[in-house]
């Protein structure tokens, strides 16, 4: 096939595609053979500012707000990663989620994967914190809720006890079942300040079980210093809370 004709393909698809959707060189061909031309094709089209270059082979048509360029959705960026990472479910951490769940109005330039190690050679706009293997991809609700108690203090534009407030309303609305499972969750990998966070406002829903599950791996002499008011959280003294 003539390099005009993978041009005029690749173009037809491109206005096909919604902004923000990440193509690669097999979504335009399926023989490798071509590959070099699509290449050459989408590098042209780069330069000429129709397309924006996101990762090596990986391209998106670029949406114009009042703001500037709309880059890609995390959903498309963690896709594209999960293929590369060979991760069950690839699951975002930090801002964007805290964004996404309303906590806070800043948009993060970087979205945050969790991974099993540390990865190079990612996206510019991506980056990697260690967390233990997905076990199952009903999991990542509540992995992404233990990330906010493990960061309560560090999100932007918000304060402890508006946080706080928000995750005792969420852990009401867990069934059983998934409550028994974000204290196993939190038992293996939250770290103590979260652990003693989320021990506290299991107690006052009421669900004793879990909340002596995760005293009992606590370090009675710790105190957590988390800027909580006992306002918010009366009985922060108890979990030694501050």
């Amino acid at each position: 096939m003539a390099k005009v004709s993978i041009m005029q393909r690749v173009k037809a698809q491109l206005n096909q595609l919604p902004p923000g959707a990440l193509v690669g060189y097999a979504d335009f061909v399926q023989e490798p053979g071509q590959f070099a031309a699509v290449a050459a094709a989408l590098s042209r089209l780069s330069k000429a500012g129709e397309i924006i270059r996101f990762a090596k082979g990986q391209y998106y048509r670029p949406h114009l707000s009042r703001f500037g360029t709309v880059p890609p959705s995390d959903q498309a960026v963690l896709a594209v990663v999960g293929a590369t990472t060979g991760q069950l479910v690839p699951y975002a951490t930090g801002i964007s989620v805290y964004n996404r769940l309303g906590l806070t109005t800043q948009v993060p330039a970087v979205v945050t994967l969790a991974s099993t190690r540390r990865r190079r050679n990612l996206p510019r706009r991506l980056r990697t914190v260690v967390r233990p293997a997905l076990e199952q991809a009903s999991d990542v609700p509540l992995l992404q809720w233990l990330e906010v108690l493990r960061d309560v203090r560090r999100i932007p534009d918000t304060s402890p006890d508006r946080v706080v407030t928000r995750v005792a309303k969420e852990l009401r609305l867990l069934t059983p079942a998934a409550r028994r499972r974000l204290v196993a969750l939190a038992s293996q990998q939250t770290p103590p300040r979260g652990r003693a966070l989320l021990g506290a406002l299991l107690e006052n829903i009421p669900n004793k079980k879990g909340a002596a599950a995760l005293r009992q791996t606590l370090n009675p002499l710790t105190t957590y210093r988390l800027g909580i008011s006992a306002k918010v959280l009366p009985n922060r003294a108890a979990w030694h809370i501050q």
